[in-house]
């Protein structure tokens, strides 16, 4: 497994300054004079200046062979003797076995051992040869003698050897940190004097297990870590991966994982583990690179659920960067798990991780289509609240639901039900000790205090996610949502000052981090703002940057192929959308109000399209679609027809009917030629019910994408893809577009009719 260079992004890198120095000198003048209890106990600021800044890891590390009075004395004393033996330059661990030629000849070891001998962690090694000295001599005069040098050469190396220690101590690599570690588990493994490596792994597994609980993030890894428990491990860091967001050693960790022999799903979870780090981070491009990494792992293994659970991390990534790309994999994501065995026994080994991965999916499925104001939302989230009582699923899992059941109320109108479960949610993040969850959900409780119109709370929890992401790693998204929600409640305020700045941050955070999603939704809001200003105040220059925010966002909107926020857009300065005054009323669709039975009939089939059945039964939704439109239309033809014998319009109207019965009879036509066209050039690629589902959907809705075409014929993404490719290629199709717009329409002079 090739794991990706990492290591969190970290500022220069600072000379420890005279406090640090002055620091260790004392503790170093009380370890030689054998005083550093009484300096601890003495100094009890000093003490836990130590503590917080030195001994962290080693009392990670030692675990419960630390704990007690003397814990941190010893702590220290093992940190002082490892940290000295560091600065030997063959980088030997201790003090022994260091040549003669070190001891006389090479001036690269003189700081070392200047400050090993000062401070009596080891003699200074004779040498009657070269230097013969006194019984009573100190370390000083015998290093003098021995390098025939004066006093204040000496004190030149033993000051330098010191400086190098503080900066060893104080900014150590990872690799140090690393070398530590496993030296203070040595010493620990001495003193509770485990011998055989089974005492050692269930030793460490009881440390991990406190460290969970404390908690204590990296030295839950490291133990994990050492007693073999890959999963455990992938699971601590999923779980701990804001606060781990900062610490270069977890990549370390991560790169000592990956040398063990783990399975192909282990390996698979470790990438996605590490995708949710760079997320973090705010490293898309690592973040995609891993989970296209777990990706190929997933594939070349054939391990269908871990194939659906890659693709909901993907769907995840792709969300707020490329909405039907995000789609596409949520809806490949759904497919795999079906094949993985959703639905079948219950008892098969596997099945509850299985259930679990799919609900999950479902609520992602449902969270898009809540964000395009789909109805087919509710469809989606009632099928795997349906899942969710029939099979136990983690906390997580259901505050993912309450999550997507919020804004679902939110956008229904109903705010009362949609503060009532996003704080069930926020409820169980807590609970669970999910910061990054929780800071999410403050984000959407944000927004939804500000559509109650409640401002100083939506304003309270804006402020409460970007005051901890100015001390902490949150999620760009996160950040950039929430400047954006601040900012859409200062404009209800009318404060578009304040509202344009906190959308421009929100922009400056969305570019930054490629989510192009945002970026639109940024642009928009801008344009709206400066309009509204430019109507208060009548400055051309907010005309002017509301003119140009509104390219921009009809540029994002245009490549992302979702019509609503283009038509929005478009239409943004005309309506000055700042006029409206909360939510209001929406009347029913005319079709609605006139055939009220077929409608509803409709949507309930359209909301079984949103569901990942399987192929033949989205055929039989798709022909009771078909059903319902042509009993409107018969509805409509028998109306004209009434009114036409009641007021004996019979010789106004006869070209119309036959021009209705030639529309009736071409369609069949039409559908008949294309049929027989069909089976010949396609029947290598599509059974016939996947050719009749495909046809009606061309001949209906004039063209068909590749999800489209994927959810149609039962197939992947890329099989939908290389099949389309291979029907322009015959003539069956043409090509229309590129990139995410790309469509596919019906051969000849009425395609796309």
């Amino acid at each position: 497994m090739t794991i990706l260079p990492s290591a969190p992004p970290a500022g220069p890198r600072q000379p420890p300054g005279a406090l640090a120095e002055a620091v260790l000198a004392a503790a170093l003048a009380a370890r030689r004079e054998g005083t550093l209890a009484e300096l601890l106990h003495r100094r009890p600021r000093l003490t836990r200046w130590i503590a917080r800044r030195l001994l962290q890891p080693v009392l990670d590390s030692g675990g419960d062979a630390l704990r007690g009075a003397q814990g941190e004395l010893l702590a220290l004393q093992w940190l002082l003797d490892w940290a000295v033996a560091q600065l030997r330059p063959d980088r030997q661990p201790g003090f022994d076995g260091i040549p003669r030629e070190a001891w006389l000849e090479r001036t690269s070891w003189r700081p070392m051992l200047a400050v090993m001998c000062h401070h009596a962690f080891a003699p200074v090694c004779g040498f009657p040869d070269r230097y013969r000295a006194r019984a009573d001599e100190s370390p000083a005069d015998h290093l003098c003698g021995l390098w025939s040098v004066g006093p204040s050469t000496y004190y030149r190396y033993l000051d330098k050897g010191r400086r190098q220690l503080a900066e060893l101590l104080l900014a150590p690599t990872s690799e140090r940190v690393l070398s530590l570690r496993d030296a203070m588990q040595h010493q620990a493994w001495g003193r509770l004097r485990l011998e055989d490596a089974a005492a050692r792994r269930d030793w460490h597994r009881a440390q991990a297990r406190r460290a969970l609980v404390e908690p204590a993030p990296a030295a839950a890894l490291w133990h994990l870590l050492q007693a073999g428990d890959a999963d455990g491990f992938v699971q601590a860091l999923q779980r701990f991966r804001v606060e781990l967001g900062r610490d270069a050693l977890a990549d370390a960790l991560i790169e000592r994982l990956a040398a063990l022999p783990l399975s192909e799903r282990q390996r698979a979870e470790l990438c996605l583990a590490q995708a949710a780090l760079a997320r973090v981070r705010g490293q898309d491009e690592r973040e995609r690179q891993a989970c296209e990494q777990a990706q190929r792992i997933a594939s070349a293994a054939d391990d269908r659920l871990m194939l659906g659970i890659v693709c909901g991390t993907l769907g995840k990534f792709f969300e707020p960067r490329d909405g039907e790309r995000a789609f596409a994999c949520y809806q490949d994501s759904a497919e795999f798990l079906q094949q993985a065995g959703v639905g079948a026994d219950p008892s098969q080994p596997g099945h509850h991780a299985l259930l679990q991965a799919y609900v999950s999916t479902l609520v992602r499925l449902a969270w898009l289509y809540v964000l395009r104001n789909d109805p087919r939302s509710k469809a989606v989230l009632e099928r795997a609240e349906t899942l969710r009582e029939h099979g136990g699923q983690p906390d997580e899992t259901i505050a993912q639901l309450e999550q997507a059941w919020g804004e679902y109320w939110r956008r229904a109108g109903d705010l009362r039900a949609a503060l009532e479960r996003k704080h069930r949610a926020l409820n169980i993040y807590e609970r669970l000790g999910d910061g990054q969850a929780v800071v999410k959900t403050w984000c959407n409780l944000s927004l939804l205090y500000g559509d109650a119109q409640d401002y100083p709370r939506a304003i309270e929890y804006s402020q409460r996610v970007l005051v901890l992401a100015e001390r902490s790693a949150i999620e760009p998204e996160t950040v950039a949502s929430t400047h954006l929600n601040l900012g859409g409640t200062y404009f209800w305020q009318q404060r578009y000052d304040d509202a344009i700045e906190q959308y421009a941050a929100g922009l400056a955070r969305a570019e930054a981090a490629g989510l192009r999603v945002l970026v639109g939704r940024a642009h928009y809001n801008l344009a709206e703002a400066h309009y509204k200003r430019f109507q208060s105040l009548e400055r051309p220059e907010d005309e002017r940057r509301g003119d140009t925010h509104t390219a921009a966002a009809l540029a994002v909107w245009e490549r992302e192929g979702d019509p609503a926020p283009l038509e929005a857009t478009r239409s943004l300065k005309t309506e000055i959308l700042g006029t409206r005054e909360g939510h209001v009323d929406r009347l029913l669709p005319g079709e609605w109000a006139v055939h009220p039975a077929e409608m509803a009939e409709i949507d309930r089939e359209r909301a079984r399209l949103a569901l990942p059945l399987a192929p033949a039964e989205h055929v039989h939704a798709r022909l009771a679609i078909a059903r319902g439109y042509a009993a409107i239309a018969a509805q409509e033809r028998e109306a004209a027809l009434a009114l036409i014998e009641r007021h004996g319009l019979g010789g106004r109207f006869g070209a119309e009917l036959e021009a209705l019965r030639s529309t009736y009879d071409r369609a069949l036509t039409r559908e008949q030629r294309l049929a027989a066209k069909w089976r010949d050039g396609a029947g290598d690629l599509l059974d016939d019910a996947r050719r009749a589902a495909l046809l009606a959907r061309l001949l209906t809705a004039g063209a068909v994408g590749k999800s489209a075409y994927a959810e149609l014929c039962g197939v992947g993404l890329a099989t939908a893809s290389k099949h389309l490719g291979l029907l322009a290629q015959r003539g069956l199709l043409v090509q229309q577009g590129r990139g995410p717009s790309t469509r596919y329409v019906l051969e000849g002079p009425a395609a796309g009719a």
